[in-house]
């Protein structure tokens, strides 16, 4: 009788432990994911670094060849007067 109630005290334990855990689990999650989330803002900002950098030649390149395409129309429209 005696090993019957420590085997039910002991599933009941287990049991408890059981839920608890799988409760525990959705509030950890949370900690997971700010985590996560640190990485993931430290990541996006060296990408946009990156970008950036590239993005920057690139704008300056296209702005100088706007001036000279603004130029060579202006030259052509002063040649058709």
């Amino acid at each position: 009788m005696k090993k019957l109630m420590m085997y039910a005290v002991i599933t009941i334990f287990l049991g408890c432990a059981g839920l608890l855990a799988c409760s525990n689990s959705n509030n950890a999650e949370p900690e997971l994911e700010s985590q996560k989330g640190v990485i993931e803002e430290m990541t996006d900002k060296a990408a946009k670094k990156a970008v950036n950098r590239i993005r920057s030649p690139l704008d300056k390149a296209r702005s100088v060849a706007d001036q000279e395409q603004d130029r060579l129309n202006d030259m052509d429209q002063s040649l058709k007067d």
